[in-house]
C-alpha cells in the first residue's frame, strides 16, 4: 500500500514539473492571421505637427453673406476708420389715420435707448448723428454699405434733424429724446385706395415708407450701441405721436416701434496677411488644411489647433476681447455646420487653443482629402452686439512659434504593417 502511494506521488510530481514546459512550447506557435492584427506590439504611434510638416496651406479673410439684423442692438458712430450707420423702419403704422392733418399733431417724440457698450473714446469722445428720411426701398439681406453711401447713394432725402451730446455710460443710462416734424408722420400715414381681395372692395391702404437713417457726424470719435428691435423684445427705438381727435377736444397717442433695423459698418484697415475675426463687421477667416500625408484609415487620437493673438493689431471697446472663438466646417452652401469647435484663450497668455478638432481630421482621413475650417465669433451675441477685432499671427509670421499650430497624434492601422501578399 505504501509503495502505491509513493508511485502516485511520483507521477503527480512529474506532471507538475513538465506541464509548464508544454505551455511554453505551445506559446511559440505562430498566431493566426486574424489575431496578428490584435497584437499590441503592432501599434505604431506617430506624431505630426506644423513644426515639421506643412499642414496649413492657406487662409482667406472675408465677409460671409450672413446678414445681421433685428438682433436687439444697433450701432451709430465713428472710431478710427470704422463707421457705423443704422437704418430703421417703424412698425404698427395704421391704415386708419390717412386723413389726419398736420395741425392736429401736438408732438412727435422719438425715444432712443443707449446701452453701456461703446467702442472708441468713451472718456472725452465727441458724438453726434444726423437723421435722414429714407426714400428708397432697402433690404437687410441685400442692401450694402457701398450701395447706400458710395453708389448709387440715392437712398436718402433731406436731413430731418440732428443730435449731439455725451452719453454717460452709467448703470442706468438716460434715454435720448428727439423731436421730429409733424409733416414726417403725416407722410407716413398717407393711404391710397386698393382692392381688398378678401372682400373684393376698395379699401384705404397705407403707402409704404422706408424709415429713417442715422448717420454719424464727421467729428464723432466713438461708436455707441442702442437697444434695437428683436423678437419678443418690449423696448426699442420708438416714436410717440400725440394728436387731437378730429372734431373733439380729446387727444390720442400713436406709439410706433422699430420693426426692422440694421447697422451698416465700414472699415478699410483689415490686415489680410493675418488671421482676423471681427464682430459687427463680421470678418471671418477660412483656414485650409492638408493632412493627406497621414495614411488613410489611421487611428486619429488627438488633433489640437492653436492661434496666437497679436494685441498690437487687435481692437476692443469697453469690454475685454472675446475669450472664446468658434470654428466650423460647413457641409453645403446653406452653411449647415457639420462640425463645430470652440477655442478658449489660455489664462495669462495670448494663445487661443482648440483642444480637439479630432473629429474633422478623422472624417477627412477616411477619404484622403484636404479641408477648410472657418474661424468666426462665438454666438450671435458677439457677432451682432460687439465690435471687437481679434487679429492673430498669420502663416508667414516672422516668429515661427507664433504662427498657427496644428499637432496630430495618430496610430497606423495594423494592416499597413503586414507584409504585402
Amino acid at each position: 500500500m505504501k509503495m502505491k502511494l509513493t508511485l502516485i506521488k511520483k507521477i503527480l510530481f512529474y506532471i507538475i514539473l513538465f506541464f509548464p514546459a508544454f505551455l511554453l512550447i505551445s506559446c511559440n506557435d505562430k498566431p493566426s492571421d486574424l489575431a496578428v492584427n490584435l497584437l499590441p506590439d503592432t501599434v505604431k504611434i506617430e506624431t505630426i505637427s506644423t513644426f515639421d510638416t506643412v499642414l496649413i496651406t492657406g487662409k482667406q479673410v472675408y465677409m460671409p453673406k450672413y446678414p445681421i439684423f433685428n438682433t436687439g442692438a444697433v450701432f451709430i458712430g465713428r472710431h478710427d476708420d470704422l463707421i457705423a450707420s443704422t437704418l430703421l423702419n417703424f412698425a404698427w403704422l395704421p391704415d386708419t389715420l390717412g386723413n389726419l392733418k398736420e395741425d392736429q399733431i401736438e408732438s412727435v417724440v422719438m425715444n432712443m435707448f443707449p446701452e453701456r457698450y461703446a467702442y472708441g473714446d468713451t472718456i472725452g469722445g465727441s458724438f453726434g448723428f444726423d437723421i435722414y428720411q429714407v426714400t428708397k426701398a432697402w433690404r437687410p439681406d441685400s442692401t450694402t454699405y457701398d450701395s447706400l453711401f458710395v453708389s448709387p447713394a440715392n437712398y436718402f432725402g433731406e436731413k430731418i434733424t440732428s443730435w449731439d451730446g455725451k452719453i454717460e455710460l452709467k448703470d442706468t443710462i438716460d434715454k435720448i429724446q428727439i423731436n421730429l416734424p409733424a409733416k414726417l408722420i403725416i407722410e407716413w400715414l398717407k393711404t391710397e385706395m386698393k382692392l381688398d381681395s378678401a372682400t373684393n372692395t376698395m379699401k384705404p391702404k397705407r403707402i409704404p415708407n422706408w424709415g429713417l437713417a442715422f448717420i454719424p457726424k464727421e467729428n464723432s470719435n466713438v461708436v455707441h450701441r442702442f437697444i434695437g428691435s428683436a423678437p419678443n423684445q418690449m423696448i426699442s427705438t420708438s416714436i410717440i405721436v400725440t394728436y387731437k381727435n378730429t372734431g373733439q377736444d380729446t387727444v390720442s397717442y400713436l406709439n410706433l416701434l422699430s420693426g426692422v433695423d440694421v447697422t451698416y459698418l465700414k472699415t478699410s484697415n483689415v490686415d489680410t496677411n493675418s488671421i482676423v475675426v471681427q464682430n459687427g463687421l463680421n470678418y471671418w477667416t477660412k483656414i485650409d488644411f492638408d493632412l493627406t500625408m497621414i495614411p488613410k484609415f489611421s487611428g486619429i487620437h488627438k488633433a489640437q489647433f492653436e492661434l496666437t493673438l497679436d494685441p498690437s493689431k487687435s481692437r476692443n471697446g469697453n469690454v475685454p476681447l472675446d475669450s472664446v472663438l468658434e470654428m466650423g466646417y460647413f457641409i453645403d452652401n446653406q452653411r449647415v455646420n457639420g462640425f463645430t469647435y470652440y477655442g478658449a484663450r489660455e489664462s495669462g497668455s495670448n494663445k487661443y487653443i482648440f483642444s480637439s478638432i479630432t473629429s474633422i481630421v478623422q472624417y477627412h482621413n477616411k477619404y484622403g482629402k484636404t479641408f477648410t475650417l472657418e474661424l468666426m465669433p462665438n454666438s450671435i451675441f458677439n457677432q451682432a452686439r460687439e465690435l471687437e477685432r481679434l487679429t492673430f499671427y498669420g502663416l508667414n509670421a516672422t516668429e515661427v512659434e507664433k504662427r498657427p499650430q496644428l499637432k496630430v497624434i495618430y496610430s497606423l492601422n495594423p494592416a499597413y504593417l503586414e507584409p504585402q501578399k
